[in-house]
């Protein structure tokens, strides 16, 4: 088996999908992939196409600019996690975000329309990469309930809780290991940088928590 395709049948999206008959899919999907730096943007089109993107290494920011220019996290994107299915589906093509890369990332691409749509080879299991595709567009919706809990608590403390809480039931563990660093999770729990650091340090003190760099350990 191909080490690249073998590489792919580990995304959700092409979960029960045979490894022969998903590499014929990825060319009538347009598929491609690019890399990025830290940073980058990453366009979603080409060609006119629209583009879902799924991450292979690395990790994906999806930012909200007001019209004063200030950026906020919406949410964020780890190896294996797909980004732009919301957007690429629209009638409009407007997205009003911006993608950016967290960490020298790469992606790989396939066209939205052709995921949505059987094509005119009638790929066999293309019915299963449409079903994959709903189910992962219910994750996001969850993910994206979740930004909304975090950033609907009253105070910072809890703001800091409800996300190292989350983190501690994804990753099964009272020891986690952040997926962000102190600018991104400050502007994802819509905070400011310095703020956080005080407010850490305060709950180490508190005896709530304890940490070094990105690995956090919740007490009891």
């Amino acid at each position: 088996m191909d080490h690249q395709i073998e590489k792919y049948m580990k995304n959700p999206l092409f979960e029960n999908i045979a490894a022969d008959h998903l590499q014929a899919m990825l060319g009538c999907l347009h598929s491609y992939t690019r890399n990025y730096k830290k940073g980058e943007v990453i366009i979603m089109e080409k060609d006119s196409i629209r583009y879902v993107g799924i991450v292979l290494t690395g990790t994906v920011h999806m930012m909200k600019e007001d019209i004063w220019g200030r950026q906020t996290m919406m949410t964020y994107m780890s190896a294996n996690d797909i980004f732009g299915e919301s957007f690429a589906v629209q009638k409009k093509p407007d997205s009003y975000v911006t993608f950016i890369a967290g960490t020298d990332t790469s992606v790989l691409f396939v066209a939205a329309w052709n995921v949505i749509h059987c094509c005119p080879s009638q790929c066999a299991f293309h019915e299963q990469l449409t079903r994959n595709m709903f189910d992962l567009l219910g994750q996001r919706s969850i993910r994206l309930m979740e930004r909304i809990e975090i950033s609907s608590k009253p105070s910072l403390r809890e703001k800091i809780l409800a996300y190292l809480s989350m983190q501690a039931q994804k990753q099964d563990s009272r020891y986690i290991t952040l997926p962000l660093g102190r600018i991104e999770l400050a502007n994802y729990i819509g905070a400011n940088r310095s703020a956080l650091t005080r407010e850490l340090a305060s709950m180490r003190e508190d005896g709530l928590i304890d940490y070094e760099k990105n690995t956090f350990r919740i007490l009891e």
